[in-house]
């Protein structure tokens, strides 16, 4: 919180503590997921051991429109994206316990190089990984700051997404016309 009382999503900052908590639930799925389609929000995939910085982030992200789908462990996190065929964005904190963030999008990015991943961290990032197609948001951030990266990211997959509907659109239209 800043320095009014009020609760606001857009002035909160996200912070995390020390230590690792654990959850009730192995993972959450956004309630706006409703599987792939070529305008469907984008598909987020948030891993952070911090519940708190988890559902604050995750609940952000689904009222700016996200889908996300969310876990505190990166083993479980792994078992995810193997097994949801759309995730347009990895979100990952980068010191977690047991795997780091660090070896998760390693590992993300040998399944699927092209997938964008989004590294949080209140330590510092000591490898240089923009050219590899990486970023980094360091904590504790404004929820505005993540917004604006998730933005920068994922702006060129909603453009594609979007040339691809529009083309589709115009294809089935044409096929509806009689032959002159």
């Amino acid at each position: 919180m800043r320095d009014s009382g009020e609760q606001s999503l857009s002035q909160m900052d996200v912070s995390t503590r020390n230590k690792a908590k654990d959850s009730p639930m192995p993972f959450e799925i956004s309630s706006s997921y409703g599987g792939f389609s070529e305008l469907s929000p984008s598909v987020i995939l948030l891993v952070d051991d911090d519940p708190d910085v988890r559902l604050l982030t995750r609940t952000f992200l689904e009222h700016e429109g996200y889908s996300v789908f969310s876990s505190g462990d990166a083993e479980r996190a792994a078992q995810m994206f193997r097994s949801i065929a759309q995730i347009d964005l990895v979100v990952t904190d980068l010191y977690m316990p047991g795997r780091s963030g660090m070896e998760l999008a390693r590992e993300l990015k040998a399944i699927r190089n092209e997938v964008p991943v989004l590294l949080i961290s209140g330590g510092v990032l000591e490898e240089r990984q923009e050219d590899e197609g990486w970023s980094f948001l360091a904590k504790p951030f404004r929820l505005p700051e993540l917004l604006a990266a998730v933005h920068r990211i994922l702006a060129p997959v909603e453009a594609r997404r979007w040339r691809e509907a529009k083309q589709g659109g115009a294809v089935e239209g044409l096929r509806g016309r009689p032959l002159e």
